[in-house]
């Protein structure tokens, strides 16, 4: 039987996954963020191992940003970091959060607006990767049309 969960982890628990997805040719120091140590760090655990995390800052009461989503290679594309995504909107949105934000690599665009995220600002670009700041108005958000309820390792045999 597989053991999966979403469940709140350390900034050390995701630096390896961080580095090895979003910033292969740096250090592990390359990828903590500035006021890393107060964000709530999240991963989705297959068998006692962080196959996708992302982390989530608090910018004011009502707005906060996630940071650092990544999922391992072997595991992209079904539908495990949009299970972990989607769980993590739901928490912030239970939580009375009005506005999510994020930078979202240019490529990652369409993932995004699956949850419904609109560009606010114009792109940018980072260590010669381009990136568009996107963001969520939760109190907005129609919850029912992302589809993301089920856990996808569960339905795997």
């Amino acid at each position: 039987m597989l053991h999966n969960s979403i469940k709140q982890i350390e900034l050390s628990d995701c630096l390896n996954l961080r580095r090895d997805i979003l910033w292969p040719n740096g250090t592990l120091q390359d990828c903590i963020e500035e006021d890393d140590e107060n964000a709530t760090h999240y991963g989705y655990i297959k068998d006692q191992k962080v196959i996708s995390c992302l982390s989530v800052f608090y910018r004011s009461p009502i707005r906060y940003q996630i940071r650092k989503f990544a999922t391992k290679t072997d595991y992209q594309n079904r539908g495990i970091g949009s299970f972990l995504f989607h769980h993590i909107l739901l928490e912030l949105a239970n939580k009375k959060i009005e506005t999510i934000y994020l930078n979202a690599r240019v490529t990652a665009i369409r993932f995004y607006e699956k949850f419904q995220f609109q560009p606010f600002d114009k792109e940018f670009s980072k260590k010669g990767v381009s990136f568009l700041p996107m963001e969520l108005n939760l109190t907005q958000w129609n919850i029912k049309a992302n589809k993301n309820t089920h856990d996808p390792l569960t339905l795997i045999k």
